[in-house]
């Protein structure tokens, strides 16, 4: 186990700091400088969701039943009074709500939801709203809350000035922006994965597979954070929540089976049994017959959250790729993190869209090193397809398909009295001269130009961009260097002639040449 951490403690200790950088931004951009409003007078709770007449500034409730609440802002009026001359906003980092409005002394200022309805669904993002320019000392600013399972002001609400508005702008571009982004990332992973899995081998295909599927779910329980300003009728706000919330433990289950597949080639018993308890904690969920069953269910099912993330950590330690590493615990913190949150209701900012982004980072880097490798696997395969392996030459096969040039040179080898040196020297000999030949061409000619082996003692050469005279004074050379380079003194025949607009009509044009030199030479 010391060895796996020392060989990822890089990557992952960027992964954390990462992490942590995120979460300190997270709480730069809610922890807004201002008047806070530190208490609520309750005005309006005709179902009893609080037990007092007044509320902290941060309260949570998760509520068996549709309920709204009318609360009255409590706070420092000297501040207040000592702000009066600049523009204020009314700053909310995070709201749990299914409607609400912000009034000041009796006019609505803001709202989101349709107040007809009250069926909104929002929780995780942040709003602002702008205070009018004159505000009495004793103003009284009021919130009309609507919840249809949970009503909540998870952070101070505070009145800030024009300075802490990129405050705002940062929480809403991490909760607002980056959120559809993460969507996008995730259903694009999905058909890419998916697209690969159907050209792969049967283990790779149900891998791809189940990552495809895992990628999807993730899409759709990421739509679980998204601000909706209706979701119809009550009914359906619960059979849609079913779906965002279960479809986070089915894409555990996909992404749990094909690591571990990935690993071991097959699923484990644990593995097994991880997949299993994601089915049932889904199934829990989308059998859930009410929006407070289903909240209550959610929190108690996040601490399977904690144990995937554990089950994924010790998974992954096998993939043996630092960088992916890197990515799959930035996924595993934020799992982490938002498991906690949600087993215990700290009503702290999710952070899972972030770790569906670097899961998709890391997939991404995946399918760039396997298409890499399977580019090489092809190419080496062509190369071998087409080279002839006693000489390295090509082979004839390489002919097909390249477009050649009026301004090519084409040059027909045949070895002279190649038969006589194999029968009184032996084969061995004859292929060391073969061997010999290619590589003499090879040195006298540029790398764009082309060696073919036609067959036997035969060889074809293309020089690109090349007049006969040139080629001609280029085979001289070679053909002394040739000569030169062995006991045995080999030659050789060889015509030259312009490429002739057909291949066919070329090779047989320059074989007539290179048999009328053979001719002359006996």
């Amino acid at each position: 186990m010391r060895g796996y951490f020392s060989y990822y403690m890089k990557s992952s200790s960027y992964s954390l700091a990462f992490f942590l950088s995120l979460l300190l931004l997270f709480r730069w951009s809610i922890a807004a400088d201002g008047i806070l409003i530190e208490q609520w007078q309750v005005l309006r709770d005709s179902n009893q969701v609080f037990q007092s007449e007044i509320v902290d500034g941060r309260f949570y409730r998760v509520i068996k039943k549709p309920s709204t609440v009318r609360l009255r802002a409590i706070l420092d009026s000297k501040k207040l009074k000592n702000n009066t001359n600049q523009p204020l906003y009314i700053y909310i980092p995070q709201i749990d709500t299914s409607y609400f409005a912000v009034y000041l002394d009796g006019q609505i200022i803001g709202s989101f939801g349709f107040e007809n309805e009250r069926t909104a669904h929002v929780w995780y993002q942040p709003f602002i709203f702008k205070l009018p320019e004159k505000i009495a000392v004793d103003s009284n600013i009021e919130f009309l809350i609507s919840g249809v399972y949970e009503i909540g002001i998870d952070f101070p609400v505070t009145i800030i000035n024009e300075t802490q508005k990129s405050k705002y702008a940062v929480l809403y571009f991490l909760t607002s922006l980056a959120l559809p982004i993460a969507t996008g990332l995730a259903l694009t992973l999905s058909v890419i994965l998916y697209s690969i899995a159907m050209n792969l081998s049967n283990n790779k295909k149900e891998i791809y597979r189940h990552l495809a599927i895992a990628s999807f779910f993730a899409t759709v329980w990421l739509f679980d954070l998204f601000a909706f300003p209706t979701m119809g009728s009550v009914t359906t706000f619960l059979i849609l929540r079913k779906i965002f919330v279960a479809s986070g433990y089915l894409g555990f289950a996909a992404l749990l089976y094909a690591i571990d597949k990935e690993v071991s080639s097959s699923l484990s018993k644990t593995g097994k049994v991880m997949v299993a308890t994601n089915f049932i904690g889904a199934a829990s969920l989308l059998f859930s017959p009410s929006n407070y069953l289903l909240k209550e269910i959610s929190n108690n099912v996040a601490l399977l959250l904690l144990a995937n993330a554990v089950y994924l950590f010790f998974k992954s330690l096998k993939m043996y790729s630092r960088v992916l590493m890197g990515f799959i615990m930035f996924f595993i913190y934020a799992v982490l993190h938002d498991g906690i949150s949600m087993f215990f209701s700290t009503g702290t900012k999710l952070l899972s869209g972030f770790g569906i982004a670097s899961m998709f980072a890391g997939f991404a880097y995946t399918l760039v090193q396997e298409y890499k490798q399977m580019v090489v696997q092809i190419t080496m395969s062509h190369i071998k397809s087409i080279t002839d392996p006693l000489t390295n030459a090509y082979n004839r096969g390489a002919l097909s398909g390249i477009v050649f040039s009026p301004d090519d040179a084409f040059v027909y080898i045949d070895m002279d009295r190649f038969k006589e040196i194999n029968d009184k020297h032996g084969h061995d000999t004859g292929d060391e001269i073969l061997k010999l030949l290619v590589s003499t061409i090879k040195r006298n000619i540029r790398s764009n130009d082309m060696v073919v082996r036609m067959g036997g003692d035969e060889f074809l050469v293309v020089l690109r961009s090349c007049p006969v005279n040139k080629a001609q004074e280029i085979f001289e050379k070679i053909s002394k260097e040739f000569y030169l380079s062995h006991i045995l003194h080999p030659k050789f025949s060889y015509g030259i002639v312009q490429y002739q607009f057909n291949l066919e009509k070329t090779i047989r044009v320059v074989d007539d040449l290179m048999y009328k030199m053979k001719e002359s030479r006996r």
